[in-house]
């Protein structure tokens, strides 16, 4: 029950966080510029406002946990690009998390919106991204996974949350 009332406040504060979303400030846009190049980069710009704006929060705390890691701070930079195609705005977003929790069906861009971690890995490859970030597009909602340095893990995973 308790991991599903966190799911819950945590989809709440993203809908809202979508809603009220502005555009990256010029020292944001910056941060991103400074550890983002060429076709990953390209990746970034292609999200909403909303999906940028929780990509930078979520580098930003893993920066303060692990400043000189640039692998990780792209991983946080990236690990959402999968959401930016098909764009659905926050009330689909929001039917489409529903839908799923239910098992119920749901449109080709809401399934895609799901997937967008599975899909935003298969992006970053073809960008030619680094390995952690491909790995954590791929697994970002999953707490653990094998292979992956656990404590560096955490603390992209806790970033997210």
């Amino acid at each position: 029950m308790t991991v599903r009332l966190n799911k819950v406040r945590h989809l709440v504060r993203r809908f809202f966080g979508h809603v009220f979303a502005r555009p990256l400030r010029p020292a944001e846009q910056d941060f991103v510029d400074g550890h983002l190049s060429g076709a990953c980069a390209e990746l970034f710009w292609l999200q909403s406002d909303a999906d940028q704006r929780h990509a930078v929060n979520t580098a930003g705390r893993v920066a303060e946990k692990l400043p000189n890691d640039r692998e990780a701070i792209e991983a946080a930079l990236l690990h959402d690009v999968g959401k930016w195609r098909p764009y659905i705005g926050p009330v689909s977003r929001s039917i489409a998390t529903i839908l799923d929790l239910a098992r119920l069906p749901m449109t080709n861009d809401m399934r895609a919106y799901r997937d967008h971690g599975p899909l935003g890995a298969l992006q970053l490859e073809a960008a030619r991204c680094g390995r952690l970030a491909v790995e954590f597009a791929r697994h970002h909602s999953t707490e653990e996974i094998d292979g992956a340095d656990a404590e560096r893990w955490k603390v992209l995973y806790e970033a997210d949350s």
